[in-house]
């Protein structure tokens, strides 16, 4: 698959200096998506045509909330709602032979649309998206990382790592740029990051968890003192506000 290259981006997240610079980038591309469905797209029938096959995800319906674009979001909402409707026939079968189909083991056309139901549901357009877009981050470093760039290498090699989803998705796309004997490379470099960005945190949760001793209530917290938020986002890849 063709990626196109985003290398400003990923610089500028990179040098953040965050626990994950995909994180970061999640974020920003998470912020534009969000406005972009409740903006001037709420108006264009192709945008209503996308949103009836798939929807949101609940997470990011409480989101598009939070938005503060109530009109449009009901725009949008509304032909989501009649779309669900015109189905209403097919998830409730018509009676054969005295009983309903729904519950019939003979059924299948029941079972088939309850499972396209199930994946309609749990799909989500700003999901996609950014899962689209995070594809192309991931390939954009490999690519820095490929052309030995000394000064990217330099920058990765002196970063805090990735959290583990996106970690696992740099990985993912070094499956699919590099040769065998450059994957290794890749691996064995991203190993090293990894594994002192995961020391380093260990260090500092413990010191977060021996602060509260009354012995060490006069001693600095160091780097230690938001510690636990910066772990839960390497664990989980989503940053909690402070």
């Amino acid at each position: 698959m063709k990626y196109k290259l985003e290398t400003i981006p990923v610089w500028d997240a990179l040098k953040e200096d965050t626990e994950c610079p995909f994180c970061s980038l999640k974020e920003i591309a998470e912020k534009r998506y969000l406005k972009y469905y409740l903006g001037n797209s709420a108006m264009n029938p192709e945008t209503r045509v996308e949103l009836n096959k798939t929807g949101f995800c609940p997470d990011h319906f409480s989101q598009l909330l939070k938005e503060r674009n109530p009109q449009h979001l009901g725009l949008i909402t509304h032909t989501h709602l009649q779309d669900w409707s015109k189905d209403l026939d097919k998830r409730f079968p018509a009676e054969k032979s005295g009983r309903s189909s729904f519950f019939s083991t003979k059924n299948t056309d029941a079972i088939e649309f309850k499972t396209q139901n199930d994946s309609r549901i749990k799909d989500c357009l700003i999901c996609d998206r950014i899962d689209k877009t995070i594809k192309r981050y991931t390939f954009t470093t490999c690519i820095l990382w490929k052309k030995d760039e000394e000064e990217f290498r330099r920058f990765l090699s002196e970063s805090k790592g990735f959290c583990i989803p996106h970690e696992g998705d740099l990985l993912l796309m070094a499956e699919e740029v590099f040769k065998k004997s450059e994957k290794n490379d890749f691996f064995n470099e991203i190993k090293d990051i990894q594994k002192k960005s995961f020391q380093r945190l260990e260090e500092e949760l413990a010191w977060f968890t021996q602060k509260f001793k009354a012995e060490n209530n006069s001693k600095p917290w160091g780097s230690s003192e938001d510690a636990h938020y910066r772990v839960i986002q390497k664990l989980t890849g989503k940053r909690t506000e402070h």
